[in-house]
């Protein structure tokens, strides 16, 4: 009863506030919170530095669980509901992570955080989804884009060195693997050393204010299309029409006045380049993300207390029960396989070329074991890169 006192107490003091000292009051607030985060920040660095001296992991979940019902007990004496408490925690616990994978991974290969500048080629180029994810990935450093027209350029801009690195999409969680990247990994001189998983989240938008019914064409990209099918066709009649990108879509809308054009474009986008968004949030399933990769020149170790990940493209040939023997390796070796996505070989009528992730760090003795094995039972067999995991599964409390 005293803390629900104390409570109203204090809302009737604030009611008695103007609106002006109270938004005062909320901007010294968040100025602390700011100077708190960075300190916060600054003592997860810390950890890792001290983490990094016994090659702990530097996830302890047992360890975030505690803290995380301590702050839900202490939340509940202030009033606060345990779902905005773990809702803000579970961000600054991932942001925390984030940061000691970044230290420790800047640690193994120095010669990849230079302060100098890096360039990046993309597909489509300002406002494409590739653009908005390479962002998000290489926050850290400084970097240029090199736009281009196909997934094959930029992976041959990476390939003869006028780029540092290429961002690629690979999957979607409602259209599916991108098949004709998939095509061009097995070919590619490249390696994989990073991964980003992007959520989607497309609006319709134009250049100017526009009703649906003026709107007598939308552009997209195929895959953006695919995502938003259901929705387009039960809003709208306008004409669809495919574009290689979203950045290209983009750049048709800025330079349509009529009004009777829109694009499949993210919000962001819409935003950088003074959009209207006509409708928001248009894709077919509300939980949408797209897995990028990262690819470069030359590979990166990643450090043993990362969760890590090695992508490999493999076949087996036409013996039966090959798979299967590939398959089993892994599980006796108590590896986990996160990822099996197969494709034709055109050149090699009814075979497979398999592609698997595997939730592993190549540099583990286990690890080369079985890959030693698995080699042995293909007829094909390419590691396609070691890099670290982009999960970061939040920690749960009980109710």
């Amino acid at each position: 009863m005293t803390n629900n006192s104390n409570i109203n107490q204090q809302a009737l003091a604030e009611q008695t506030l103007s609106l002006k000292q109270l938004r005062l009051e909320i901007s010294q607030l968040d100025n602390e919170l700011i100077k708190l985060l960075a300190t916060r920040r600054r003592l997860s660095r810390a950890i890792a530095i001290n983490k990094q001296a016994d090659l702990r992991p530097i996830r302890d979940q047992v360890r975030e669980r505690e803290l995380l019902n301590l702050l839900v007990e202490k939340g509940h004496v202030e009033g606060l509901e345990p779902h905005y408490v773990t809702q803000i925690f579970h961000a600054i616990i991932q942001n925390s992570v984030q940061l000691q994978k970044q230290y420790l991974q800047s640690e193994s290969n120095p010669d990849e955080t230079t302060a100098q500048l890096k360039s990046i080629a993309i597909l489509g180029g300002q406002g494409s989804y590739s653009y908005l994810a390479a962002n998000k990935y290489f926050s850290h450093i400084q970097k240029s884009y090199v736009a281009c027209a196909s997934f094959e350029q930029v992976i041959n801009n990476v390939e003869e060195e006028t780029v540092d690195y290429a961002v690629i999409p690979i999957e979607n969680t409602t259209s599916g693997g991108i098949t004709e990247v998939y095509d061009l990994l097995q070919h590619a001189k490249l390696c994989i050393i990073g991964e980003e998983k992007f959520p989607i989240k497309h609006c319709l938008v134009a250049a100017v204010e526009s009703q649906l019914a003026e709107i007598k064409q939308i552009v997209a990209h195929p895959q953006a299309s695919k995502q938003c099918s259901k929705t387009i066709s039960n809003m709208t009649s306008s004409k669809l029409s495919l574009v290689e990108s979203t950045a290209h879509a983009l750049r048709l809308v800025c330079d349509d006045k009529t009004g009777q054009l829109a694009a499949i474009a993210s919000e962001e986008s819409a935003l950088e380049l003074d959009l209207k968004v006509l409708l928001p949030d248009i894709t077919n399933l509300k939980e949408n993300s797209t897995r990028f990769l990262i690819l470069a020149k030359k590979p990166v170790i990643v450090s043993k207390q990362i969760d890590s990940k090695t992508s490999i493209a493999l076949s087996t040939g036409q013996k039966p029960g090959a798979l299967a023997e590939v398959l089993l390796v892994f599980k006796e070796a108590n590896i986990p396989l996160s990822k099996l996505e197969s494709r034709p070989i055109p050149e090699n009528l009814w075979q497979q070329m398999f592609y698997l992730d595997i939730d592993a760090n190549i540099l583990d003795e286990n690890t080369q074991s079985a890959l030693k094995k698995v080699t042995q039972l293909c007829s094909f067999f390419k590691v396609l890169g070691c890099y670290p995991s982009d999960n970061i599964n939040p920690t749960q409390i009980s109710d």
